[in-house]
């Protein structure tokens, strides 16, 4: 009789390796039937008896990025997105790039007056007339949930927010986004359909997510190169360049005397990000 074989999970708990389990997640980013198969087959096969949830993640992205680095960054994405810390600047960078991309005037970091109190606003995005607020709610470890008293709590500020702005005939119209690099509590989402606040998530809302808005528009985070460093994420967050695509007008030269890094490394960055975002013109 084969013997089970079984994941060892980053809480150090264990549970038993499910080949379907990993496919439906790959077909989930968009991957065709016979390739999540194909690389499903391709994980089970080489694993042993007992293998760690990290080093599945890091063969079935290797084997993708094989076939398409696409689907490879599509996979990371999720856990990407939870990399973009410890603090979550990096995530406010981010959210602020999104919208950058959406064509708005973004600010970080901004304060606004409300009819109460001062808040400090993770994000600033300014279009015409519409202003939009955004609380960012980063979590290091992205399968926990974002809850219902994060989202009450920027419910209550827009609304000190909207009172100032009535009252002094700010004509403008402010909207508060809630961004968060996991998923949302049903309690967070049942309250906002009474509610005039957005929420922005992982798989929130179905047709307009963090997820399918950085596949379509490519807007993946400098996270899910698989050749990026921690001391150079640092280096790339303070220069403020946290998409991949701000990285295709460097070449090895460039980031080997802007960052301090080696010959080596650069030139995986430099192919890495040409492969995803190849076609692209910045």
């Amino acid at each position: 009789m084969q013997a089970f074989k079984k994941v060892l999970k980053r809480d150090r708990t264990e549970e038993i390796f499910s080949k379907e389990k990993l496919c439906a997640s790959l077909t989930q980013i968009g991957a065709g039937e016979h390739t999540a198969r194909y690389v499903c087959n391709m994980i089970d096969q080489s694993i042993d008896l007992k293998i760690s949830t990290d080093e599945i993640f890091k063969r079935t992205r290797d084997y993708l990025y094989r076939i398409d680095p696409n689907l490879s960054a599509l996979y990371a994405l999720e856990r990407g997105l939870s990399t973009l810390g410890p603090s979550g600047f990096a995530f406010e960078q981010y959210i602020a790039a999104i919208f950058v991309e959406m064509g708005y005037q973004v600010q970080t970091n901004v304060y606004l007056k409300g009819e109460g109190v001062d808040h400090e606003i993770d994000v600033y995005a300014e279009k015409g007339n519409i202003i939009f607020i955004s609380e960012a709610k980063y979590k290091n470890d992205f399968k926990l949930k974002t809850h219902i008293n994060h989202v009450m709590y920027a419910d209550a500020r827009l609304q000190d927010i909207r009172r100032r702005a009535r009252r002094e005939g700010d004509p403008r119209e402010y909207y508060m986004w809630v961004v968060t690099n996991t998923k949302f509590t049903d309690n967070a989402i049942n309250y906002v359909a009474y509610r005039d606040i957005q929420l922005l998530g992982w798989n929130y809302p179905p047709f307009i997510n963090l997820m399918k808005l950085v596949s379509g528009k490519k807007m993946y985070p400098v996270t899910i190169l698989p050749s990026i460093t921690k001391s150079v994420l640092k280096k790339l967050a303070y220069k403020e360049l946290i998409l991949v695509k701000y990285l295709t007008r460097f070449d090895v030269d460039d980031l080997m005397k802007g960052f301090g890094i080696s010959h080596r490394l650069a030139r995986k960055l430099v192919l890495e990000v040409r492969e995803l975002m190849e076609g692209d013109i910045i």
